[in-house]
């Protein structure tokens, strides 16, 4: 089964079914200490629903798509009902006891709409 074949109205309908709850961990640097040479990073997290599915191995190349990576694909609603901040590159994904770095967004939409994002994160 292939997520990226699917229309945004199949992807949706796919969160519904299967999805399970995730955290999506916005990160934003916020304040250089001079004392330690340090940026603090701030983290916000924003709960969702969404669900993991690994590449095929002939989508592999080594190079943009590595060995153990994976996809995720995201609702365009949080739990509670808002919008879902677009997830990018510095930004991590919680759950099923493990997080991961996202690598790619891709924002999936209808018309003008984002429907879901499907992500490639990695450990």
């Amino acid at each position: 089964m292939n997520p990226m074949a699917f229309d945004p109205y199949t992807l949706r309908q796919m969160i519904r079914e299967h999805g399970i709850a995730l955290t999506l961990r916005k990160r934003a640097a916020s304040a250089y200490s001079d004392a330690t040479g340090t940026v603090t990073t701030t983290n916000t997290d924003y709960a969702l629903r969404g669900y993991f599915y690994d590449y095929t191995p002939d989508m592999v190349d080594g190079d943009s798509i590595l060995r153990g990576d994976r996809r995720v694909v995201l609702d365009n609603k949080l739990t509670n009902g808002s919008a879902t901040p677009e997830p990018d590159a510095t930004d991590q994904i919680i759950g099923l006891g493990d997080t991961v770095n996202i690598v790619k967004v891709m924002e999936i939409k209808s018309g003008s709409r984002t429907m879901c994002y499907l992500l490639q994160v990695r450990e």
